[in-house]
């Protein structure tokens, strides 16, 4: 697949089905649970590794180029471990997933991604429907569900807030199925991929140096590989002003506090008007299609 433009929803869910139809021995396609506008969200395992690392997108329905590059990414690893090849003539991708395996979750909203393809009419449920309509937000960069919930904000973190009446943490049916996935699976990682700067956030722990110390490590690995800047996330109440609720409810803090396993966001640059063009989407490709493998290589070197 070549990367010209944001691939639609059904795309993006047939092409991850197609892929573990041709790949069969090594990769295994599930669905891990239904949006409440009842779409299916699926999931791509590639490897045989007995444990596994999570490769995240598609919380915010505008972020559609880190859903296409994951898409593109799956395909680019799949061709390489069937034929043996050494991607970027560094990483033996068959030995690497062979001892980690990858699920990756390209979209993990899909009615916030369908509205700001179709607008809200893509949103079947009547009700659903109009309350969006009466949020008065735009639909091209609508960042919610279809229940106008922030997915990004609805996991019960330690520090989770609850910011709108009668949302209580992991009430969407989203959050749920990761949290699903994150509980089923004996992981190392979480990679959780968007487009808000040029960063890579790696979080941290109260009272856990050895925790944040390997944190920073691979952080640090991926930031090398990438040339995109390091910064540290800290999230304790004493120290957390009002206004910053950056990490409150997060599925990397949620993550990072239920497994104690490093959760890192790579975060591409936003280019506006120009992010949803083919020359935009190969730019972010070529900085982060090999940084789920440098994570793998890094974790016992």
């Amino acid at each position: 697949m070549i990367v010209t433009g944001p691939l639609t929803y059904e795309k993006i869910y047939y092409a991850l089905w197609e892929t573990a139809q041709r790949y069969s021995r090594f990769t295994q396609f599930r669905v891990i649970g239904k949006s409440h506008d009842d779409r299916m969200i699926p999931m791509l395992e590639i490897g045989t590794g007995q444990d596994v690392i999570f490769c995240l997108a598609g919380l915010d329905g505008g972020d559609r180029r880190m859903s296409t590059c994951l898409v593109e990414m799956i395909q680019e690893y799949c061709r390489a471990y069937e034929c043996g090849w050494i991607l970027d003539e560094e990483y033996k991708i068959r030995d690497l997933l062979d001892e980690v395996r990858i699920c990756f979750i390209p979209v993990l909203n899909p009615d916030g991604y369908e509205i700001c393809e179709k607008g809200f009419t893509a949103i079947r449920n009547p009700i659903y429907r109009q309350m969006l309509r009466m949020m008065e937000s735009s639909s091209c960069d609508f960042a919610y569900n279809a229940r106008g919930m922030d997915i990004r904000r609805n996991f019960p973190t330690s520090y989770c807030s609850r910011e709108r009446i009668h949302q209580e943490p992991a009430s969407e049916n989203e959050t749920k199925a990761l949290i699903r996935i994150f509980q089923e699976y004996k992981s190392v990682g979480l990679l959780s991929f968007c487009h808000l700067g040029k960063r890579i956030v790696y979080f941290r722990q109260p009272q856990a140096f050895a925790y944040n110390q390997r944190s920073y490590r691979l952080a640090r690995h991926l930031q090398k590989r990438s040339c995109y800047r390091l910064e540290k996330a800290v999230y304790e109440e004493k120290n957390r002003k009002k206004e910053d609720t950056s990490g409150s409810g997060t599925p990397e803090q949620f993550y990072a506090e239920i497994t104690r396993q490093p959760a890192l966001m790579i975060e591409t640059p936003d280019f506006g008007n120009e992010s949803e063009k083919g020359d935009v989407l190969k730019k972010d490709y070529q900085d982060i299609h090999t940084l789920p493998l440098e994570y793998i290589f890094s974790l016992n070197n």
